[in-house]
C-alpha cells in the first residue's frame, strides 16, 4: 500500500512537472505567435520615425510627386515626437506642394500654421520662384504684425530647447541670403511679461559661412518662466535688413527655475572631496588606534572620539 502511494505521488509529481513545462512553453511562444499573426494582418507595423517620414516626404517633393508628399508629411506637424524644426520643415513642404498644385487655400493654411510656430521663418525653397515668394510674403504680412518684405537679409538660427535660470543661453544665427550686407547682429530679449527688450550683440564666428553666435544669461528665478527674444541683422549704417521674429511677435524659450550660485554646499565637488578625505582619514585613524595601547573611549564600548 505504501509503495503504491509513493508511486502515485511520484507519478503526480511527474505530471505536474510536465504540465508546468507545457504551460511555460505556451506562454513563451504565444506572444510571438500573436505578434506574427498581427504583423501578417498588418495591424502591428512599427510606426516610422519622424526623421524617416520627413526624409521620404522630401524625396517625393523633389521627385515632383506633390500629392504623395502631402500625404506623407501631413502627420508630422501633429506628431508629439517631432521637433520644432521638423514641424516647420514639414509645414513648408506641405504648403509649397499645395501651392504648386494650385490649391492656394490649403497652402495658406499650412503657411499660417508655420508662421504661428516661427513668425520669422524664412523659406528654404531654392526654386527662386517669384510667385512662391510673393505668396508667402503676402501670408506673412497678414499673419505677422510689423513684417517688412523689404528686408534683404535672410536669417536662420538654432537655439536650445530650453534653459535654466542663472545660466547662459547660446544662439547661433546663419545668414542665408544677403551675407555681404550684414555688418552687425543683435539679439533682443526679455523675460516674458516685461515691456522692454535688452540688446545683446552677437559676434561673427565664420565669415565665409555667415555664422554669428551670441549668448544671453537667463535671469535667475525661483519658478519656471519664458524668455522672449528676436534677432535682427543690420547693415553698415545700422539699418535693420533682416529679422528672425520681431518685437511684436517674439520667439519664446522655456526657462527652468534656477538661482545664481544656488548649488547647495553639499553639491560642490570640493566639499565631497573633503568629505571623502575625512572618511579616509577617519578610517586610517581608527586603524591606528585599534592596538593594545589605544586609549579608552569616552563612549561605550570604548569608541574613540577624534578632536582636531
Amino acid at each position: 500500500m505504501a509503495a503504491a502511494l509513493a508511486w502515485s505521488r511520484r507519478g503526480a509529481s511527474r505530471v505536474a512537472v510536465v504540465a508546468l513545462a507545457a504551460l511555460v512553453a505556451t506562454l513563451a511562444v504565444a506572444p510571438s505567435m500573436t505578434r506574427a499573426q498581427r504583423a501578417a494582418a498588418g495591424g502591428d507595423e512599427v510606426a516610422p520615425t519622424v526623421t524617416a517620414q520627413l526624409a521620404r516626404g522630401q524625396r517625393q517633393f523633389v521627385d515632383l510627386d506633390y500629392a504623395k508628399a502631402i500625404k506623407t508629411l501631413t502627420p508630422v506637424p501633429n506628431d508629439p515626437r517631432a521637433t520644432r524644426a521638423q514641424r516647420l520643415r514639414a509645414l513648408e513642404l506641405i504648403g509649397l506642394s499645395h501651392l504648386i498644385l494650385g490649391n492656394e487655400a490649403r497652402a495658406r493654411d499650412a503657411f499660417e500654421r508655420l508662421l504661428g510656430i516661427d513668425p520669422g521663418y524664412q523659406l528654404r525653397d531654392d526654386s527662386g520662384s517669384p510667385k512662391i515668394r510673393a505668396f508667402f510674403d503676402q501670408v506673412k504680412r497678414q499673419v505677422v504684425p510689423g513684417f517688412d518684405p523689404s528686408l534683404t537679409a535672410e536669417l536662420e538660427h538654432t537655439a536650445p530647447g530650453g534653459a535654466r535660470g542663472g545660466k547662459k543661453v547660446e544662439l547661433e544665427v546663419r545668414v542665408a541670403g544677403g551675407r555681404g550686407d550684414v555688418k552687425e547682429m543683435q539679439i533682443f530679449w526679455r523675460p516674458q511679461g516685461e515691456l522692454d527688450y535688452r540688446a545683446q550683440p552677437a559676434r561673427q564666428v565664420d565669415a565665409d559661412a555667415g555664422r554669428w553666435r551670441g549668448a544671453v544669461r537667463a535671469p535667475a528665478a525661483e519658478r519656471d518662466y519664458s524668455l522672449d527674444y528676436y534677432v535682427e541683422a543690420r547693415d553698415i549704417g545700422g539699418r535693420a535688413i533682416g529679422r528672425i521674429a520681431g518685437p511684436e511677435t517674439p520667439l519664446s524659450l522655456r526657462v527652468a527655475a534656477g538661482l545664481a550660485g544656488a548649488t547647495p554646499w553639499y553639491g560642490r565637488w570640493y566639499v565631497w572631496a573633503g568629505a571623502a578625505a575625512a572618511v579616509v582619514g577617519g578610517t586610517v585613524a581608527a586603524i591606528a588606534l585599534t592596538g593594545d595601547d589605544a586609549p579608552a573611549g569616552t563612549l561605550d564600548p570604548g569608541t574613540v572620539v577624534l578632536s582636531p
